[in-house]
């Protein structure tokens, strides 16, 4: 073989093994909290990686980046979040326009409850209505960055369609019989889930859980919580146990810890329905006893 052919066949398989790499590259998603990582994950299945940035012992409004995270949004071809009003932190980042960004709040289909005029319910994860949405939105920027998966991606999101709607069905069927009975939460989280699973509604104990509520807060709610016997207070793994002891004095009403972040659940194409299937189980063990 002479040398000029033999750099020919070199030069080809070079060229053959860099589109071959170019075609099969995995599309990484950075998602902002775990939510919407487990739901990222039912769509790419195993056509790419989802990370999130935000960790079980991190706030949306107020943790520190470290090296690794940085890394992660670097390396995204992705990035889903639910809006700047509620990942303050990430904002600069997310808003760089230096990547696909994906607004969960702004996707079409998904509806948006307000606790004030100028504050959204950032927790829409917890109504299957919108994680449908936000799953489609999902689906179709994908589908845009990885033309050659594009069928794949539209069958990943019928499997993840069909599922949540026979989660949704399980979880009808589950808290059926429980729409009367009054509850406490430590703060208002569940608003998506209780509209859409027809729940009365939990008496919060704090507004923001990151404030300290004031000694006239605590008797209003002290005598609010007299007026009817709920049923239990639900509480996330970082409520302040001190301040529920103490606003609880003299009251004997059970606890029930609900995973709302799923931080407790195992990566896999089904982990989001888990996530829902998981808060349903708390509040049936909270408002059956």
């Amino acid at each position: 073989m002479s040398l000029s052919k033999f750099i020919t066949n070199i030069f080809l398989l070079s060229f053959c093994l860099c589109a071959l790499s170019a075609t099969s590259a995995e599309i990484n998603i950075t998602t902002s909290i775990r939510p919407l990582q487990l739901l990222a994950q039912a769509i790419i299945e195993d056509r790419g990686t989802v990370r999130t940035l935000i960790d079980a012992q991190d706030s949306a409004h107020d943790f520190t980046l470290t090296p690794s995270d940085r890394l992660n949004f670097e390396t995204a071809d992705l990035l889903l979040w639910i809006s700047p009003a509620f990942e303050v932190q990430l904002a600069d980042l997310f808003e760089s326009k230096g990547k696909p960004v994906i607004t969960a709040a702004n996707l079409t289909g998904v509806s948006v409850i307000s606790l004030s005029a100028n504050e959204l319910d950032p927790h829409l994860w917890l109504s299957s209505s919108n994680a449908l949405a936000i799953a489609a939105g999902l689906t179709q920027e994908l589908q845009q960055l990885d033309l050659e998966n594009h069928a794949d991606y539209q069958k990943a999101y019928t499997r993840f369609e069909s599922n949540l709607n026979s989660t949704r069905i399980a979880i009808e069927d589950q808290l059926l019989n429980l729409a009367t009975l009054d509850y406490l939460v430590f703060h208002n989280a569940y608003q998506y889930f209780e509209n859409e699973f027809g729940l009365r509604g939990g008496l919060a104990l704090v507004e923001n859980a990151e404030v300290q509520p004031s000694m006239r807060e605590l008797l209003t709610f002290r005598n609010r919580v007299e007026q009817f016997s709920p049923s239990c207070i639900l509480l996330e793994p970082d409520s302040d146990v001190q301040l529920v002891s103490t606003a609880l004095q003299g009251q004997s009403i059970s606890r029930e810890t609900v995973d709302l972040m799923g931080n407790e659940i195992e990566d896999g194409v089904s982990a989001f329905s888990e996530l829902l299937l998981g808060v349903a189980e708390s509040f049936h063990r909270c408002l059956a006893n």
